[in-house]
């Protein structure tokens, strides 16, 4: 069985970049829309996904790559979670 860890990066690099976004917008962007716009983005980057490998428009690849984008939103809420947790816990 061979370890891959490049799938693992795209939730990495969303949590980085949305905690980049958030901390320049600052209270402009609610505690409660967070999650929905990390989930929300990461379907459309897996969407983005299918073009970016060649394949086909059709469902199948459709509804496979939403759901990995949402896993990768899913994911990045986590971490950005258990990163805010760390460094601001919760008393």
């Amino acid at each position: 069985m061979e370890v891959q860890f490049a799938q693992y990066s795209i939730p990495v690099i969303l949590t980085v970049v949305l905690g980049l976004i958030y901390k320049t917008a600052g209270t402009r962007v609610s505690d409660r829309f967070k999650p929905l716009i990390a989930v929300l983005l990461g379907i459309a980057l897996g969407i983005i996904g299918i073009g970016y490998k060649g394949l086909p428009w059709d469902m199948v690849n459709i509804v496979d790559h939403s759901i990995y984008g949402l896993m990768i939103g899913a994911s990045s809420v986590g971490l950005y979670e258990l990163q805010r947790t760390v460094t601001k816990p919760r008393l």
